[in-house]
C-alpha cells in the first residue's frame, strides 16, 4: 500500500509539472502497452475526449488504472490539449509449478492461488507473493503440518511473461499427544476421549492415523462431544473454548477443551398436537421418547423422522413435524409437544422411467409398488427402489418425486436406472484345499432380451465332483409376479476322492417349479424334481452301503417335491450391512418313488453394521433327514457333512462326525452349524467393495441320530482370520484357523482356501 501511495504521489506531481491549469482533452494517447488492448485502458479511464481535465481528475485517473491490477507504473503527461497516458504493464503468469506437495494436490493449490489473484494468464503482482506463501502455509496448518515451509521463485520469460514456481517442504504432520477436558464432572476424560475420532494413537496401532491432527477433524469431534452430552440430558451443554498448543519442535499437539456441562434433564410430559391423521395411540407407538427417561436430542430426531415417515405412507409426503420443548428449570424436566402439520395429500400423476436401454418398461413397472393415480407413499417408493436394486440388472437406481408445475398436490415419479452388463461368459481354473483343482465354464444371461428372464449353462469340475446344468427362469410368469423355472442337470461324484467312502454316484435330474412372492420380503418356492441315480460300489464299500444296494438296487428313480420359504430383508446381496435372510427348505420324495425319504433345513443369517464398511454377521443352520414309509433310513449319499472352509474352518473338509470301519467319514442325518464373523475392509483400502477381511468363530458337528446320542458337547469350535474376495475369476476365500476343542482323532487343517465355486 505504501509503495502504491508513493507511485500515485509521484505520478500526480509529474502531471502537475507539465500542467499548470485545467484543460479540455482533445485526444488521449496510450504508451507502453504490450498485451493489453488500448480500448481496455480507455474503458477504465474516467476521462474521455471533450472532458475538462484538472488536478483532481489526474489523481482519479491514475488510481483507476492502478485498480485494474494490470500495471506496475502509471504516469500522465500533457502535450498541449493532448493527454498522454504512460504505463508499464505487469508481466503475465505463463505457468505455475508446484514441487513437494503430497498432501494437497496441484489443482487445489491452483484454485487457492486463483482466488487470491494469481492464476495462469493473469497479471503478476509481486506484492502478493509473500501473502500467497503465508496462505499456503495456513492451508497446511489446517491439516496439521505445522513444520511446512513454502518458498517461491519467479523466472522471467520472453514477451513480458513470468513462470512461478512454489517449492513446498511439507514436513511431518503434528501428532496429537494429549487431549484434556476442563469442567467435566459427569464423565471422566477417558470416557470423553473415546468419543473422539482423533487422539493419541495406542502403541500397538502401527498404521493408525488416529493421532493425525487437523482442524476439520477437531471440529467434527467437538460436534460429536456436543451430541454425546445432549443425548444424555445435558441440553444446556456448551464448549466454552478450545486451546490447541504445539510443542516448540512443532511435532506434538496438546488439546484442551473447556466445557460447561450444565444440569441433566429428564423428559416430562410428551404430547401430540395438530392434525394427526392417524389415531393418537398408533402414533404414540412411534415415539422414541417417554416420560421419565433421560432427555435425548437423538431420540427427538428419531421421533420426528418416524412420524414424518408414517404420514408419508398415507400420501402426506411433505408433512412437517415440529418438536417444541418446554424446559422446567426447577423440576429439571423438558416437556415435549410434537406439532403435526400433514400439509396437502400428494398424488402421483405419472411414473416416468429412463436409462433402460435393454430392460423393458413393463419389467421395471412390475417391480414398482407405487402406482400412478394413487397417493404418494414413501414406504412404497423405498420398497420399489429396493426391489429394482435387488434385480441385479442395474448398477444404480434413483427415484425422484418432482412437483407438477402449477399443482400443489401432485408429483411425478421419475425412476432413473443405470444398466449393468447382464450377460456373462466365464471360464477359469481354481484350487481349493477341499476340492483340489477346480475347472469351471459358464455362460448366463440374467436379462434375456430385456424381459428379466434368466438362462444359464454351467459346467464345473473338481477332484470328486463334476456338474453340468442348464436352467431357465421365466420372471413374472403371471401378472401376480410368480416366476417359473426349469432345469436339467448331470452330476458325477467320486466319493473316494473326497475322502468320504469307496463309491461313485451318477445322477440326472430334471426340475420344474415356481417362485411365489407372498409379500415384499417373503417368497415361497415349489418344485418337482425327477432324479435318476446310479451307484457304483467299489471294493472298500462299507457294509451299510452294500446293505443299501442289496435292498434297493444300484439304480433308483425318485420323484422329489421341494418346498421352501425365504424371507430376505438384506440391504444388498454382496457383503450385506443390515437385515437378515431366513430360509426353511423341505425335500420329500413322493410316495411311490423307489426311495422314500425327506430332508429339512433351516438357515438364518443376520447382519449388523458397526460402521459404513464394518459388519457383524451371525449365521446358523440346522439340517435333519430320515426315511419314511417303506424306507429304513436316509440314503447314505444324501447324508450331511461338516468340516472345511464352507462349514467349520480349521478342520479338514467333510471330516467331522461318524466314521465307518475304514475310518472314512460317513456323514450323518443331523447337522448343526454356527458362525460369528466380524467383516472389515483392508487397512487403508476402505473403498474396496468386493473384498473383506474377517475374524470369526465357527461351530458345527454332524451326528447319525439313528445310532448315536446327540449332545451339544460334541460341537467343534474354531477361530481365526479369513479373507473374502469376489474376484473376476469367482469368489476367493482364505482362512487361517485354529481348532479350539479338537479331539485326538480329529483331522485339522490350519490354512484353507478356495478359488471358484459351484453355481
Amino acid at each position: 500500500m505504501r509503495k502504491r501511495l508513493v507511485a500515485l504521489t509521484g505520478a500526480f506531481l509529474l502531471f502537475l509539472a507539465g500542467a499548470a491549469q485545467a484543460f479540455t482533452v482533445e485526444e488521449i494517447r496510450i504508451r507502453g502497452l504490450e498485451r493489453i488492448a488500448e480500448g481496455t485502458v480507455l474503458n477504465y479511464l474516467p476521462v474521455a475526449p471533450g472532458d475538462d481535465f484538472g488536478d483532481g481528475d489526474a489523481a482519479d485517473a491514475i488510481e483507476a488504472l492502478y485498480d485494474t491490477g494490470f500495471f506496475e507504473d502509471v504516469s500522465l503527461l500533457r502535450d498541449g490539449n493532448r493527454l498522454i497516458v504512460s504505463v508499464v504493464e505487469r508481466p503475465a503468469i505463463a505457468r505455475i509449478e508446484f514441487n513437494g506437495n503430497d498432501e494437497i494436490g496441484d489443482d487445489d493449490l491452483r484454485e487457492g492461488l486463483a482466488g487470491a489473484g494469481l492464476g495462469q494468464g493473469q497479471s503478476f503482482d509481486r506484492s502478493l507473493l509473500e501473502t500467497i506463501e503465508r496462505e499456503l502455509e495456513q492451508q497446511y496448518f489446517a491439516l496439521g503440518f505445522y513444520d511446512v515451509q513454502v518458498s517461491s521463485t519467479v523466472s522471467p520469460l520472453p514477451r513480458n511473461r513470468v513462470a512461478l514456481r512454489l517449492d513446498i517442504r511439507e514436513g511431518e504432520p503434528a501428532a496429537v499427544q494429549e487431549i484434556t477436558f476442563v469442567g467435566n464432572e459427569a464423565y471422566d476424560d477417558d470416557t470423553l476421549r473415546d468419543e473422539f475420532q482423533m487422539g493419541p494413537a495406542p502403541w500397538w496401532a502401527l498404521f493408525s492415523n488416529r493421532d493425525k491432527y487437523s482442524r476439520a477433524r477437531l471440529s467434527g469431534d467437538l460436534e460429536t462431544l456436543r451430541a454425546f452430552y445432549r443425548d444424555r440430558g445435558y441440553i444446556n451443554f456448551e464448549i466454552v473454548s478450545t486451546q490447541v498448543a504445539i510443542t516448540p519442535d512443532r511435532q506434538r499437539i496438546h488439546i484442551t477443551v473447556n466445557l460447561d456441562e450444565g444440569e441433566r434433564y429428564e423428559v416430562g410430559d410428551v404430547d401430540l398436537a395438530g392434525e394427526l391423521i392417524f389415531a393418537e395411540a398408533e402414533l404414540r407407538e412411534l415415539l422414541a421418547v417417554e416420560s421419565g427417561s433421560t432427555y435425548s436430542q437423538a431420540a427427538v430426531t428419531r421421533t420426528v423422522e418416524a412420524l414424518r415417515e408414517k404420514l408419508g405412507e398415507r400420501g402426506y409426503a411433505f408433512a412437517n413435524v415440529n418438536p417444541v420443548p418446554d424446559v422446567d428449570e426447577e423440576a429439571g424436566t423438558v416437556n415435549l409437544t410434537f406439532f403435526v402439520d400433514p400439509a396437502e395429500r400428494v398424488y402421483v400423476r405419472r411414473i416416468r422411467i429412463s436409462g433402460n436401454e435393454r430392460t423393458r418398461d413393463d419389467v421395471i413397472r412390475g417391480e414398482l409398488r407405487q402406482l400412478e393415480g394413487a397417493w404418494l407413499s414413501t414406504e412404497e417408493l423405498r420398497e420399489s427402489e429396493r426391489r429394482l436394486g435387488r434385480l441385479g440388472f442395474f448398477s444404480d437406481v434413483s427415484v425422484e418425486t418432482p412437483r407438477v408445475p402449477g399443482e400443489s398436490d401432485q408429483v411425478d415419479v421419475e425412476v432413473d436406472v443405470t444398466e449393468r452388463l447382464s450377460g456373462s461368459l466365464q471360464a477359469g481354473i481354481g484350487f481349493g484345499t477341499d476340492q483340489g483343482v477346480i475347472l469351471n465354464f459358464g455362460v448366463s444371461q440374467d436379462n434375456l432380451f430385456g424381459t428379466g428372464d434368466r438362462v444359464e449353462f454351467a459346467a464345473n469340475s473338481n477332484r470328486y465332483n463334476t456338474l453340468y446344468r442348464l436352467s431357465y427362469l421365466e420372471r413374472n410368469h403371471t401378472v401376480s409376479g410368480i416366476d417359473r423355472r426349469y432345469s436339467l442337470s448331470y452330476r458325477d461324484v467320486d466319493a473316494e476322492e473326497a475322502d468320504l467312502a469307496d463309491y461313485g454316484l451318477t445322477s440326472i435330474t430334471a426340475a420344474y417349479g415356481y417362485r411365489i412372492p407372498v409379500s415384499s420380503n417373503d417368497t415361497i418356492g415349489a418344485d418337482l424334481e425327477v432324479d435318476d441315480i446310479t451307484l457304483d460300489l467299489r471294493n472298500d464299500a462299507t457294509a451299510l452301503q452294500r446293505d443299501f444296494v442289496d435292498r434297493n438296487g444300484e439304480r433308483n428313480q425318485v420323484l422329489r417335491a421341494n418346498l421352501s420359504w425365504t424371507r430376505d430383508t438384506r440391504d444388498r446381496a454382496v457383503f450385506p450391512r443390515s437385515g437378515a435372510r431366513q430360509q426353511a427348505r423341505l425335500e420329500v420324495s413322493v410316495p411311490g418313488s423307489d426311495l422314500e425319504y425327506y430332508r429339512a433345513t433351516y438357515e438364518q443369517s443376520r447382519y449388523f453394521s458397526l460402521t459404513e464398511m464394518t459388519t457383524v454377521a451371525f449365521d446358523g443352520s440346522l439340517s435333519y433327514g430320515d426315511a419314511y414309509g417303506t424306507g429304513e433310513r436316509l440314503p447314505f449319499y444324501e447324508n450331511y457333512y461338516a468340516g472345511g472352509i464352507s462349514t467349520v474352518r480349521g478342520f479338514e473338509g467333510n471330516s467331522l462326525g461318524p466314521r465307518d470301519e475304514n475310518d472314512d467319514p460317513t456323514g450323518g442325518n443331523l447337522r448343526a452349524l454356527g458362525r460369528v464373523e466380524l467383516r472389515f475392509p483392508l487397512p487403508g483400502d476402505a473403498a474396496q467393495e468386493n473384498l473383506r477381511l474377517a475374524t470369526f468363530i465357527d461351530a458345527g458337528q454332524v451326528w447319525d441320530a439313528e445310532t448315536q446320542d446327540v449332545n451339544s458337547s460334541d460341537l467343534r469350535y474354531s477361530a481365526g482370520l479369513g479373507l473374502i474376495w469376489y474376484s473376476p475369476l469367482g469368489p476367493l476365500t482364505m482362512s487361517v484357523a485354529q481348532p479350539l476343542n479338537d479331539e485326538p482323532n480329529d483331522e485339522t487343517q490350519t490354512f484353507q482356501f478356495s478359488l471358484g465355486a459351484f453355481f
